[in-house]
């Protein structure tokens, strides 16, 4: 895809209605950039993840916070932010990787963090698939790539009030 003005684009919490639309977003960019990584159970495993009623109420009581990234109006992207500071899923629509809507979020959610808690760091449990896309903005390692559920991540985190 060509560059896209970035008037175009904007990064705004979500709503209620839209839950769907975002977890089949993360989902789908899942089963085509990841689950080959994880096999049957790490997929079952983030199925059931982004399924979860647990997860839905946790976002409609304000302890998930999920922002997403349109592109005029078609939903391109999104970013959950779990236990007050951790990133749970972050997912862009492979038609529109790198156009700099992952930025956007990351950037969205470390604002929306240094604006409304008393974090300084951000974390992720990174997919292999995006290590060097966390590294370019600020992230770093942790701990050792890890698995769980059939889910292999490596721990990261960022300097909320860095300017790396």
């Amino acid at each position: 895809m060509e560059s896209i003005d970035n008037n175009r684009i904007t990064i705004r919490p979500a709503k209620p209605e839209e839950w769907d639309n975002a977890m089949e977003l993360a989902f789908r960019v899942f089963l085509k950039y990841e689950s080959k990584d994880y096999g049957k159970e790490g997929t079952q495993a983030f199925a059931e993840f982004v399924t979860d009623p647990m997860l839905k109420k946790a976002f409609d009581s304000g302890y998930y916070v999920v922002f997403l990234a349109f592109i005029d109006d078609v939903l391109v992207g999104m970013i959950g932010i779990r236990n007050g500071n951790h990133i749970s899923l972050l997912f862009v629509d492979g038609n529109y990787h790198n156009l700099g809507i992952g930025r956007k979020l990351i950037n969205k959610a470390a604002s929306y963090l240094r604006s409304n808690t008393e974090f300084s760091k951000m974390t992720v449990n990174s997919a292999p698939v995006a290590k060097d896309f966390y590294h370019k903005l600020g992230f770093t390692d942790c701990g050792e790539m890890a698995h769980k559920d059939g889910i292999i991540y490596i721990p990261m985190e960022m300097d909320l009030y860095c300017d790396c």
